[in-house]
């Protein structure tokens, strides 16, 4: 994602000016004459406050819809803040949020986040909530008189996690484990600033303090990941730098475990499912099996929650015809659903463990279509309500890498409307091939998800362990024993008060190191070769193709994936997404190792041809460390076009490990792949895809240690 420009024509910037002039006095007539004063007059004093702290004096600060609270739009670079808290808010509050907005603008960037990564269920959720306490940590040091201030925007924080707990259990029927860990973070940071030791709530459930207590080092380390006032005014290199390293602490060391809690709330979500579509087709099998305590139990949690979506429907229906609804059956069954059959959300925390332990068991009974259906229902669910809540928290980011991807697929689909008007109809035999070519793409399409879904074991084990490897690299060291720096070492400072050190003699901070990058550049290149077709080679290398291609675009690392026989066959290129066209792509190795038609020779396996190109494009990037990992069984049979004579393997193995800095892995997945071992030094063969992860993990460290040779 491309950072915005800010810089519009003036024809531009003057029509959004009218309509937001229109949208203003929309907002406006919520409030009588004085308040329309009052909120006019506030927002002028803070405007000139956000333009000082975002260094910006061209930023809009603008009312937002009342009671949607205040944020800092990306893309548009304007500040919102709610009309509602500036009636009701004391001007405490008020500077310090709209200090908070600046700082985002001032140092907040969200370009090096994947929208894959973004897009999964509650990540979101985990980075606001430590990106907040980091803006408030930059603004309190570069402007201390704001950072005074902090207490009183803490104090609201604790009233969005109120809220966002009570709507919890009206919108899904529980406490999401990871909503209840982000907002501890958010405690903890505030103890911190407040000098106080950490002590986890002591109400958190075992599994979330668990997961809190092992992740709050690295998340203390990215909320204190933040240029100073001078670094921030003299270099946007180094505010990117900043934002970069903050992101992969929270990505490398705290989102893996994060991401168990999720899993955890996807489960007891696919239970509310589960319950939903019970009452929706009045199907009492799964009761028959209950015990009278546990069917009493659920009997009662289930009217319970009828009743509420009634009263809530009935309140909504109310408030949409300008009358208040009369409560009768009728009318009850009309506001709820179209069928008539109302639907409840379950308080799953009232139904006993013996009776969830049984839903369960019949969610992983149910006929694979049926659970797989469910599993979508309750990741779709989840993360809904974990993006309103990322939304509530103060301060959070407008634009994401999600909605960047929506405007920009919005954009191109508006600057091909007049192209597609302008269209003839095309012959009937056209269309007849074009359907054809969707179908197969289709199928491929098919081909690549169903293999992602069945090597999710795989992905995840193999992520863990390679995160591990590529992020332990990364310089993020604290100095320590300074008198001054960005925080303090509480255990030692208290040492010191206990020995009557006073603060001014004090070496208990701890100072940065300046931030370092270290980028990766990996190709996979992978053999398409007939020999490839013999067994299950291709089938098994399939399934490490797509387990790695997914990890390392989680990772955010740069990657190529290249297949090859007598040519080379691209299907990602550096710095491209793994979109969905990519992944249709994928699909078609499969039927590459087959085609020997004049667009495909599959009889041929020009390894080294292909290792050599392969090479010479990874050598054109600018990355510090390249990986060129092959994946195939090692049986050159090279072409006309490619000589052996030309382009040897082993001489274009040694040739790579001699001349360049790249390290060079063979990978054999699949029965009859040990040739692999007798040209590349660094290797793997006869391995299946479900052992690649910690065999791969434990090849890698050897080969890193060894400098590659």
């Amino acid at each position: 994602m491309k950072r915005p420009d800010w810089g519009r024509p003036d024809e531009d910037r003057e029509e959004n000016g009218r309509f937001r002039a229109v949208r203003e006095q929309e907002i406006l007539k919520s409030f009588d004459g004085p308040q329309q004063a009052e909120i006019l007059k506030k927002r002028q004093i803070l405007s000139s406050l956000a333009s000082f702290i975002g260094k910006d004096f061209a930023m809009p600060v603008e009312l937002n819809e009342p009671g949607a609270g205040w944020h800092w739009d990306f893309d548009q670079n304007i500040v919102r803040i709610d009309p509602k808290d500036l009636l009701e808010k004391p001007m405490d509050y008020l500077r310090f949020v709209i200090s908070h907005e600046g700082g985002h603008r001032r140092i907040s960037r969200t370009d090096h986040i994947p929208l894959e990564t973004w897009k999964q269920p509650g990540f979101p959720f985990m980075m606001n909530s430590i990106e907040d306490p980091r803006i408030n940590n930059f603004v309190a040091e570069a402007y201390p008189l704001f950072g005074k201030q902090m207490a009183a925007a803490y104090a609201s924080d604790m009233d969005e996690e109120k809220k966002a707990k009570e709507e919890s259990k009206e919108k899904i029927g529980f406490r999401p484990r990871f909503m209840l860990a982000g907002f501890e973070y958010i405690k903890q940071w505030f103890r911190e600033v407040q000098e106080q030791p950490s002590e986890l709530t002591p109400d958190l459930p075992e599994e979330v303090r668990d997961v809190v207590a092992k992740t709050l080092e690295a998340a203390r380390d990215s909320w204190w990941r933040y240029p100073n006032r001078a670094e921030a005014d003299t270099s946007e290199a180094v505010i990117s730098e900043y934002s970069k390293q903050s992101y992969e602490i929270n990505r490398d060391e705290v989102w893996p475990l994060f991401q168990t809690l999720i899993e955890k709330d996807k489960k007891d979500e696919e239970m509310q499912e589960f319950l939903k579509d019970m009452q929706q087709k009045e199907d009492s099998s799964f009761i028959d099996g209950l015990t009278d305590e546990e069917r009493q139990a659920l009997g009662e949690a289930i009217q319970q929650a009828v009743a509420q979506a009634i009263a809530k429907a009935l309140a909504q229906k109310g408030q949409e015809g300008g009358q208040e609804t009369q409560g009768t059956p009728q009318a009850a069954l009309e506001a709820t659903a179209d069928d008539g059959k109302p639907v409840g959300i379950v308080d799953l925390d009232s139904l006993p463990e013996s009776l969830k332990e049984k839903i369960r068991k019949a969610i992983e009974e149910l006929p694979e279509e049926e659970r797989r259906e469910l599993e979508e229902k309750a990741q779709a669910a989840l993360k809904e309500f974990a993006d309103e809540i990322a939304d509530a928290i103060q301060g959070k980011l407008s634009q994401t890498p999600e909605a960047a991807q929506k405007k920009e697929v919005k954009k191109d689909v508006d600057s091909s409307e007049g192209e597609d008007l302008e269209k003839t109809v095309p012959h009937p035999e056209v269309e007849q091939f074009k359907r054809q070519v969707e179908q197969l793409l289709g199928k491929d399409a098919n081909v690549y998800e169903a293999t992602r879904r069945e090597v999710l074991p795989i992905i995840d084990e193999l992520e863990n362990d390679l995160r591990e490897i590529f992020t332990e690299r990364r310089a993020r060291k604290w100095l320590k024993g300074n008198p001054t720096g960005k925080r303090i070492n509480m255990t030692k400072r208290m040492q010191e008060r206990a020995k009557g050190v006073p603060a001014v003699q004090s070496k208990a901070w701890e100072r940065r190191e300046l931030p370092t990058e270290e980028d990766y550049a990996i190709t996979l290149l992978v053999d398409l070769s007939g020999s490839m077709n013999n067994g299950r080679k291709i089938q098994e290398t399939f399934k490490a193709v797509v387990a790695l291609a997914e990890v390392l675009n989680r990772l955010s690392i740069k990657m190529e994936i290249l297949g090859f026989n007598d040519r080379i066959y691209p299907y990602q290129s550096y710095g491209e997404e793994l979109s969905t066209q990519k992944q249709e792509q994928m699909g078609g190795m499969l039927k590459e190792v087959s085609d020997c038609s004049d667009t495909g020779k599959a009889q041929y396996n020009d390894d080294g041809w292909a290792l050599r190109q392969a090479s010479e494009r990874l050598a054109r990037q600018k990355e510090s460390e390249k990986f060129l990992v092959v994946l195939s069984d090692g049986k050159p049979e090279e072409s006309p076009m490619h000589p052996r004579g030309k382009y040897e393997l082993s001489m274009e193995v040694r040739s790579i490990l001699e001349n360049t800095d790249q390290y060079l892995i063979g990978l054999g997945i699949g029965l009859g792949t040990g040739h692999v071992s007798s040209y590349y030094p660094h290797s793997i063969a006869d391995i299946e895809a479900k052992e690649l992860s910690k065999k791969l993990a434990t090849l890698l460290r050897s080969v890193i240690d060894q400098g590659g040779i």
